[in-house]
């Protein structure tokens, strides 16, 4: 499909589904969306899915954001909008060869965490606390699509396993193999005694908001599932790790944040770092497959050179020792 025949279907779908007219602009990352302007200077996003995408999972994170809506004060969540007959999704009708369907939301402002470069410890303590406070909001939240697998779901992150054959070289296929290894050892095997409910999913560096040193906005609900509630927080401690010299005391910082609102159990913080590489043996096995499909493209390949240099600096210390460290640090 092309990017005008796109752009003219969305905005037709927008005028005579949403009564919303305005200025379309590309929105970074792996997902079709566009940052909608209007006249006014109102501000939606148009997030685009194909026919791949159940509309039981665009329910999930309305459903989602409907539940923790004003339970954390100081969190803004994107509402979802609906459309002139009163539902949150709409089927595109155009010249495009492939069927669409648009859900639209409020755009929320504020700086995108990734963005920053010298990120303080009072809001890395600060996205720690508002998660917590999140997961909180949902512990007694559930819904049947969130019971799902899809690629990003840190509680399967063995279904990537096979990709370790795509790498190119010897000694990067036996590092994935270790952040592999590690996450079925040190935390898959101990699923069963942690506390699941549904979490978010994906709260990494472009999905936080911040104003004023504090976290604001949570964004892109799309990888919403039921796993061990610590995965909300070992995804975040990834992508707060890769950029650091020295990754265990920000993780630290992070997780004190995070233990003041909900208390973790000894068993959640044994499984966190190997969680972490779980998460990060995940993104170089995806990075590995898409190079497959399109080598090319500049959004599929951004975190994969900090994602091994993390696992090189995890396995050097030592797992075990790591936890230590990081227990001593709380």
């Amino acid at each position: 499909m092309s990017d005008a025949a796109v752009l003219r279907a969305t905005r037709n779908c927008l005028k005579s589904n949403y009564g919303i007219t305005g200025d379309l602009k590309r929105l970074p990352g792996e997902n079709l969306n566009y940052l909608v302007t209007t006249g006014a200077g109102r501000q939606y996003v148009a997030k685009l899915v194909d026919e791949d995408m159940p509309s039981d999972i665009i329910s999930l994170a309305a459903e989602v954001i409907g539940h923790a809506l004003g339970k954390v004060a100081e969190l803004e969540l994107p509402k979802i909008l609906e459309n002139k007959n009163g539902n949150i999704e709409t089927r595109i009708k155009s010249d495009i060869n492939k069927p669409i369907r648009l859900h639209v939301m409020e755009f929320l402002t504020g700086n995108v965490l990734h963005g920053i470069t010298d990120i303080s410890e009072k809001l890395l303590a600060d996205s720690g606390r508002i998660l917590a406070r999140f997961d909180l909001a949902l512990a007694d939240f559930d819904h049947p699509a969130a019971h799902r697998n899809h690629r990003w779901n840190l509680a399967k992150a063995n279904q990537h396993r096979d990709s370790i054959r795509l790498l190119s070289g010897p000694e990067q296929r036996e590092l994935l193999s270790w952040a592999f290894d590690t996450w079925e050892r040190k935390a898959a095997a101990r699923f069963h005694e942690l506390p699941h409910q549904v979490i978010h999913g994906d709260a990494f560096t472009e999905n936080l908001l911040v104003r004023d040193d504090k976290v604001t906005g949570l964004v892109d609900f799309g990888d919403c599932c039921y796993n061990p509630t610590i995965c909300e927080l070992a995804i975040c401690l990834t992508y707060l790790m890769m950029e650091r010299e020295d990754p265990v005391p920000t993780a630290a910082v992070i997780t004190r944040g995070y233990h003041e609102v909900r208390p973790l159990s000894e068993a959640e913080l044994d499984v966190l770092l190997p969680l972490v590489c779980g998460r990060l043996a995940v993104t170089l096995a995806v990075s590995a497959e898409r190079k497959l499909i399109d080598p090319d493209n500049p959004n599929w390949f951004e975190g994969e050179g900090p994602a091994r240099r993390l696992i090189r600096k995890l396995r050097s210390t030592g797992i075990d020792a790591a936890r230590d460290h990081l227990a001593r640090l709380l």
